[in-house]
């Protein structure tokens, strides 16, 4: 079963989630691939270096972010969907797949887990809920010794009345929801059915959801394509979390606009990329921990002794901190 990770521009975190990778995954022997968006190349001969058996291959965007990096621009907006899912309907029939800001913290015996994944044709199995029961169906219908196979209860599953109310407000249903039941609450409740990253998925299911030529990401039609599938899926969630990730970087501020504060990222993660290549860097095999805002500080301060940069990033990271505190995550 191959492991895709989703990659742009944080190679001082992409080291940690491949480390963790053969740390925890005792018995991995499959491909560990790398989908990078915008990762200069300096760093990525760097993660080559440290790893010689990881596959990088680069998006098509990819040579246009990095002009637009090197030039201090704010690259183009645009999300490389497409190239995802091209690349992981070319690997395995199941497959993990990871953003570069996560990380496994536990051990797993990795063939008898995907003796599992194949036996009981699992479509979905997420690693990772931020400790939000929100996330996760607690309708189990069967337990192996991995995880848990659920059969999540939401409001429809009809695709016409889920895009009504909860993405075009067609004849009004989505106003009128909101007045009858705890809209945002019956909302989360489709995350069940639901990820992006930070698990295992079947070509099938992926497909599915990505299908329609994509260049950003929107969830809610990611869902409602699911619904419009009419497939018996099958969905897990592991029985407890394996994997950790951090919000004290981002890879862009896209879809974070809701936050109202603005920090110069790109700048930020150049200055965490380079104090990583030049090994002066968090620890990265405390897998147990988050990265060190200590070590986030001092870089920045340490390059650019420009404290408003410093200030600006704390600001920004307790509102993005807090934006997953009021759905019931814990982080």
């Amino acid at each position: 079963m191959d492991v895709y990770i989703k990659s742009f521009n944080r190679a001082y975190l992409l080291h940690r989630t491949i480390a963790s990778i053969y740390h925890y995954l005792n018995g991995f022997d499959g491909r560990i691939i790398v989908l990078d968006d915008g990762t200069p190349q300096k760093y990525l001969d760097k993660i080559v270096e440290l790893f010689p058996h990881v596959q990088i291959i680069k998006s098509p965007y990819y040579e246009q972010k990095i002009k637009d990096i090197t030039l201090n621009k704010v690259p183009e907006k645009v999300i490389p969907a497409d190239f995802w899912r091209d690349e992981v309907l070319k690997g395995s029939e199941y497959f993990i797949l990871l953003e570069d800001d996560m990380w496994f913290n536990q051990s797993i015996d990795y063939k008898d887990f995907i003796k599992e994944v194949y036996d009981l044709k699992m479509d979905m199995i997420k690693f990772l809920w931020l400790k939000n029961k929100k996330l996760i169906s607690d309708n189990i219908i069967q337990k192996t010794a991995f995880f848990n196979i659920v059969q999540p209860k939401v409001l429809t599953k009809n695709p016409f009345l889920f895009d009504a109310i909860f993405r075009t407000n067609k004849f009004k249903l989505g106003s009128l929801a909101i007045k009858l039941f705890n809209h945002k609450l019956e909302l989360l409740k489709y995350y069940h059915l639901y990820m992006v990253a930070g698990g295992v998925f079947s070509k099938r299911y992926y497909e599915i959801c990505w299908k329609s030529n994509q260049d950003n990401i929107d969830e809610l039609k990611q869902i409602s394509q699911l619904l419009k599938s009419k497939i018996d899926t099958n969905i897990g969630n592991f029985k407890k979390e394996i994997l950790k990730t951090t919000l004290k970087t981002t890879a862009s501020l896209i879809s974070k606009e809701n936050l109202g504060i603005s920090v110069d990222i790109f700048i930020i993660n150049e200055i965490l990329n380079e104090e990583w290549l030049s090994g002066n860097t968090y620890k990265i095999d405390d897998f147990n921990s988050d990265i060190s805002t200590d070590w986030i500080r001092n870089s920045l301060l340490k390059i650019t002794n420009n404290k408003s940069l410093c200030s600006a990033w704390e600001t920004w990271y307790e509102a993005f901190r807090l934006s997953y505190r009021k759905i019931g995550s814990e982080v």
